[in-house]
């Protein structure tokens, strides 16, 4: 399935400090309870020596979205905090280690369930950016599970082929799915993978009922917001072809951005712009909670977002457009950094950006609230194409497809805010990525506050430039698609230790050193 507004970039709504750490690893836990409920049970988690996961898992969310994923526990309940406490009252036992497994990916996940039904799996997961996720094995089945569908699993043990080839045909032509997978490990162990956009166990299990050999049926629910399956061909394949479009109909970017996300969930236009809607006024929320002041014990920074605007007004600094948005990116962050509620966008590291950017601008352009969603939209499609091209996890390419994928998805949405065109957006995206190439990721004392919210002030800073320069006219001179390509060249000649593992740059400094160790020992972990 492409990527889409709401599944991969605008999302998800969260509280914790990481995206890809604590919200794709509360999905992750969200899937294993569907198919091995763990209360009262062994869980074993395993990561690998040389990912990011094994220096981070602690301080950036990884365990506590996981262990409120296995327990059930909304994302959005405050109660997150304290994970430990719930899990060893509802009798997790849960075990981090750290190992050498050779993982293909570095935010790896591999997880052994054992519960008190006798029940025992073992999972293998990676949050890929931004919150989203994929479940890669299953008890040594090769599957993947990215949450987005209902997914029927029939395991059958000891199983002759021929029998499971007549039961796999039933299934085809007796279920209503977008895809329908047999898999087959050593000589006679199976199981079926059947991918719909409505439950269909009921069904499955009326056809299967009189097979003798099944071990097991499981349903996941999906996580995600937006259900995949849709079977209505995309409006463009890629920028050019989305500029043509623009061209010839006279399309905005969020017209288009509309029409795709649409078009790709199945759904009415109406009801995709009401979802927008609802993270825009989200946002709104957390920047007043957030400049009010906010309070957190794990926390580098305090209350900070109302000293640019209490300095501008007594003549210390410039007055300037700029000054409120730095106001409204640092609340947003510190509404994240204090467990608040916030939306990745496409990351929870940074989510100052694209919020700070549109609302901070909005505010001096007195424009109203269905004007900051279409800004939204014409943002989300620049993420859209990031994320099919490359990735929003730093684990991977640094800080650049986290920061400075939004500070060009912001720089788009900006130009849509002034009243410009689908190109002027596309050509100011491209201006702004171009500026933050090679952003490193290097979180200080393994928290997402410092330099997070330099860079992301950066971001929200430069997007604004970039509109500014693109609606003026100035010539990008890169195409936005190939800025995107020589991003993902960028990240991969990255050193790891400068890609989110706290193994270098401002992460092994001496006062992060220090910072860490006073907030482990404070925090009794």
């Amino acid at each position: 399935m492409k990527p889409g507004i709401f599944n991969d970039v605008i999302g998800p709504v969260m509280r914790g400090p990481s995206s890809s750490h604590t919200a794709a690893s509360h999905r992750i836990g969200t899937i294993i309870r569907q198919v091995c409920s763990s209360e009262y049970g062994n869980v074993l988690v395993e990561f690998d020596r040389n990912g990011s996961l094994a220096t981070t898992y602690e301080g950036q969310g990884s365990s506590m979205g996981l262990i409120c994923g296995l327990l059930g526990l909304s994302i959005l309940d405050p109660s997150v905090v304290s994970y430990k406490r719930i899990a060893e009252e509802r009798g997790l036992n849960i075990q981090f280690q750290i190992t050498d497994f050779d993982a293909s990916h570095p935010n790896t996940y591999k997880i052994s369930v054992g519960n008190e039904n006798n029940e025992n799996f073992q999972f293998l997961a990676v949050s890929t950016g931004g919150g989203m996720i994929v479940v890669k094995n299953i008890n040594g089945f090769e599957v993947t599970i990215n949450g987005d569908y209902f997914e029927t699993l029939i395991y059958f043990k000891a199983e002759t082929s021929g029998t499971i080839g007549e039961l796999f045909e039933k299934l085809r032509s007796g279920t209503a799915h977008s895809e329908i997978i047999l898999l087959q490990k050593d000589e006679n162990h199976f199981l079926i993978n059947i991918k719909s956009r409505n439950s269909i166990i009921s069904i499955v299990r009326d056809i299967t009922g009189t097979y003798e050999k099944i071990g097991w049926i499981k349903q996941i629910e999906p996580v995600m917001p937006i259900i995949g399956g849709a079977e209505e061909n995309l409006p463009f394949s890629g920028i050019p072809e989305m500029l043509a479009m623009a061209d010839n109909k006279g399309y905005d970017l969020a017209e288009l951005a509309i029409l795709y996300e649409s078009t790709l969930a199945g759904i009415d236009s109406g009801f995709v712009i009401s979802m927008m809607r609802d993270i825009v006024l989200r946002i709104e929320e957390s920047i007043h909670e957030g400049l009010k002041g906010t309070s957190y014990s794990d926390r580098i920074l305090g209350h900070q977002s109302h000293l640019i605007l209490e300095a501008e007004k007594t003549g210390k600094i410039i007055h300037s457009p700029q000054n409120t948005i730095i106001a409204y990116v640092s609340a947003l962050m510190e509404v994240k950094s204090s467990m608040g509620v916030i939306v990745a966008a496409p990351t929870a590291g940074s989510a100052g950006v694209l919020g700070g950017a549109v609302f901070g601008a909005a505010a001096g352009l007195r424009k109203d609230t269905e004007s900051i969603v279409k800004a939204f939209f014409a943002a989300g499609l620049i993420g859209v194409f990031i994320a099919e091209k490359y990735t929003f996890a730093a684990e991977e390419g640094g800080c650049q497809v986290e920061c400075g994928a939004a500070s060009g998805m912001a720089a788009a949405a900006l130009v849509q805010l002034m009243g410009g065109t689908a190109r002027q957006a596309i050509n100011a995206s491209s201006m702004a990525l171009q500026n933050v190439l090679g952003m490193v990721c290097d979180p200080v004392a393994d928290r997402v506050e410092v330099p997070c919210l330099g860079k992301n002030i950066l971001g929200a800073t430069n997007a604004l430039s970039s509109a500014n320069m693109s609606i003026a006219g100035f010539d990008p001179v890169i195409p936005l698609e190939e800025v995107i390509d020589a991003m993902k060249s960028v990240g991969k000649s990255m050193p790891s230790s400068l890609r989110c593992t706290g193994l270098g740059g401002l992460s092994v400094t001496p006062t992060s050193l220090r910072l860490h160790t006073e907030l482990k020992t404070n925090s009794g972990s």
